[in-house]
């Protein structure tokens, strides 16, 4: 059975406005990467805060396909997610920036690192919590002027709803979310935020 409430997702307006925020500052390359691959690969945000250098960084460069350690995915299931080649450029980026704040590239160190301080008390390189995660995307949903805010989830709910929109392709969208049954993917055939949007643009006189 669908759920009856539909996700709540970003529309496409929403996702330029916020990585055009994060993206202005050099000092902010860290939430910009953050935010970039969570829309990009459906990734939770634990996953995204037990990610590991070696997870994505391979030789000089950064891997197209992530294998996701099971101990660090919900289930302990593991599995894959793709990079593609836009955001691997802005991964790359950011180990570079990351080697020059003198950030720890080892293979077992965290790829996003937190700042120092907060209300946790996180030492400096210390692993982003996912607290702070939470936190860093509701900061920026504020600062790009969003009339709403999501939880983080609503990355991963948007990046399946885009995906299913692009291909058509619900087992796809399966696979891409690591769902276990395809009941769950379903919710993403309910209507999404962009397509209200588009469809109230359909019918303006």
């Amino acid at each position: 059975m669908h759920s009856k409430t539909p996700p709540k997702t970003l529309a496409d307006q929403e996702v330029r406005r916020l990585l055009a925020a994060t993206g202005r500052a050099d000092a902010d390359l860290r939430d910009h990467v953050l935010l970039l691959v969570a829309v990009s690969t459906g990734l939770r945000v634990s996953e995204l805060t037990a990610l590991n250098v070696a997870d994505v960084k391979s030789g000089k460069g950064v891997r197209a396909v992530v294998t996701l350690r099971p101990e660090a995915t919900k289930r302990k299931k593991g599995g894959e997610v793709v990079l593609p080649e836009k955001v691997r450029r802005q991964v790359v980026r950011f180990l570079a920036w990351k080697a020059s704040k003198a950030e720890d590239l080892h293979d077992d160190a965290p790829l996003f690192c937190s700042r120092g301080g907060g209300r946790a008390r996180a030492g400096k390189g210390s692993r982003l919590s996912v607290r702070t995660a939470e936190r860093v995307f509701a900061t920026w949903q504020e600062r790009a002027g969003f009339d709403r805010k999501l939880n983080f989830h609503g990355l991963r709910h948007t990046f399946a709803t885009r995906l299913l929109r692009a291909t058509k392709n619900l087992r796809l969208v399966q696979i891409a979310c690591r769902h276990s049954s395809p009941a769950v993917t379903a919710i993403y055939t309910h209507p999404s935020t962009q397509d209200m949007l588009d469809a109230a643009d359909a019918v303006i006189w």
